[in-house]
């Protein structure tokens, strides 16, 4: 008997803006992976969000940490991050909820940093 497939926590992204590289080159494909229990502790110990405890910057910490490639490029910061298209930031979100807790989970479409 075959065993079941194990899902994969990784996904392949269509960014719908882009960035330029720093060779001055348009990117649109970034990988995104689903977030651990280990993201959600650094983020709840974070200076950041202790600091500053509100959705955007929630949001902010954890696309750094389960963004795993922008381009070629696969050291993400939260400074390549914040310096992202709004589009692309709710396309990245919407990809790692779906890594995470599934399709079926997905909110409504929500307004940019809502």
């Amino acid at each position: 008997m075959a065993s079941p497939e194990i899902p994969s926590y990784r996904m392949t992204v269509e960014l719908p803006v882009g960035f330029l590289d720093p060779k001055g080159t348009r990117q649109t494909a970034a990988e995104v992976r689903a977030v651990t229990g280990a993201d959600e502790l650094y983020i709840g110990m974070s200076r950041e969000y202790t600091e500053h405890p509100n959705d955007m910057v929630y949001k902010m910490l954890l696309l750094g940490r389960c963004v795993t490639r922008l381009g070629d490029e696969t050291i993400v910061t939260l400074s390549n991050v914040q310096q992202l298209h709004a589009r692309d930031l709710q396309t990245l979100e919407r990809a790692i909820y779906t890594l995470t807790y599934g399709s079926d989970a997905l909110p409504d479409d929500e307004s940019p940093g809502g």
